[in-house]
């Protein structure tokens, strides 16, 4: 890791695999018009990573989210050479741009990134943006996929010998993941107590501190080895507390506890700060105004300036690492967090945990199902 933080320091890219897929990478800061140039001929496309705070910035947000992706930009001009994007590009770094600026279609990629990195959701921007910020730069790279001769995705075997050709380190996802983990510690283990329910027996109650603030934890029994029940929940007040009919979000909280329950031991994670997919209590209101007049729930998210799904599970991955918890159970619809969870080295099988669809929620049952990709088995 010294020596590949070393090269990224002197301004050299390295490349990072995301399983078949690996990429040239290098801070934002440190692009200039020859790096553009290398990666428009060894790569597909050229990248950028940047925070949600810089994205609002830019505008982006709110005009150009379609379908989960954003539109490529570049810079305003009607010849654009390699010097043009690399100033663009160090304009982004340093927010000195304006929305004015800014064309579109381009031929730059933004791709959102989380706070915490791949510590909090293991996505190849995420661990581009960690190695500028571990190399003591902003966290916010350029970088792109590294093309074959035949012009196809690398694979990690081309990959080893173009970075020997060119004297560059290689560094896997998972690996950079195993270096946080070991020198980072993102969530904190505060208290613990008893907590007797009346519905679904007694439970262990864990509060843990994160960056995203205090979380419960509901654990039944021993956890710390074989294949544990595990339920991820999305705090949903509407849903969880006042029963709300809009959505599946207060049954399938119900119904996992008592799967815990009957099964004598699990783990239920609380996460707090992921109301409405992550956008809030007040923007999943506007989406619900934005739903009554036939919008569905993820083009609501969208209409609003936000991903159809702001989550990420890289906390609860830490607090299942803190428990003892190996291999999983999980109680859940949503592929995407079976492949999350997978990333962090977890062994996961799904349960599924299905709820009676409700003339309410069963246009957003289905978008679920049809937008997002979630296993919900209903009759159309």
């Amino acid at each position: 890791m010294e020596s590949l933080i070393e090269q990224l320091r002197s301004g050299k890219f390295v490349i990072v695999c995301e399983n078949d897929a690996c990429y040239l990478c290098i801070p934002a800061e440190l692009v200039n018009a020859e790096k553009v140039n290398f990666i428009m001929r060894n790569c597909d496309e050229i990248r950028i990573s940047l925070p949600w705070s810089i994205i609002s910035f830019l505008g982006l947000n709110k005009f150009y989210y379609i379908n989960g992706n954003f539109i490529p930009i570049d810079p305003k001009k009607e010849r654009i050479s390699a010097e043009d994007r690399a100033e663009f590009i160090r304009k982004i770094v340093n927010s000195s741009i304006s929305f004015s600026e800014i064309k579109v279609p381009g031929r730059i990629f933004v791709e959102e990134t989380k706070e915490m990195g791949v510590l909090e959701r293991p996505g190849i921007a995420e661990a581009c943006s960690d190695l500028a910020r571990l190399s003591g730069f902003k966290a916010i790279a350029m970088y792109a996929p590294l093309l074959n001769p035949k012009g196809e995705v690398a694979d990690q075997s081309y990959a080893r010998e173009f970075a020997l050709k060119n004297e560059m380190p290689i560094i896997s996802i998972k690996e950079l993941i195993e270096f946080r983990l070991k020198t980072e510690k993102i969530v904190e283990r505060v208290v613990e107590a008893t907590l007797p329910t009346k519905f679904y027996g007694t439970f262990k109650a864990i509060g843990y501190r994160s960056p995203m603030g205090e979380i419960l934890v509901l654990v039944k029994g021993d956890v710390s080895h074989g294949d544990v029940l595990v339920r991820i929940h999305s705090e949903c007040l509407t849903g969880d507390v006042l029963h709300s009919l809009r959505c599946d979000c207060g049954e399938q909280l119900e119904n996992a506890l008592k799967m815990i329950d009957r099964e004598g031991r699990g783990v239920m994670i609380y996460m707090k700060g992921q109301e409405g997919r992550g956008i809030g209590l007040i923007n999943k209101l506007m989406t619900y105004r934005l739903q009554e007049n036939g919008v569905d729930t993820v083009d609501a998210n969208i209409r609003l300036g936000f991903p159809p799904d702001m989550r990420s599970y890289g906390i609860s991955a830490q607090i299942l690492m803190d428990l003892g918890v190996k291999s999983v159970r999980l109680l859940t619809n949503n592929p995407l967090k079976i492949a999350e969870l997978a990333k962090y080295g977890f062994k996961v099988k799904r349960e599924a945990i299905e709820v009676e669809p409700t003339e309410a929620n069963i246009a957003y049952l289905k978008a679920k199902r049809d937008k997002m990709g979630h296993m919900i088995c209903i009759n159309d």
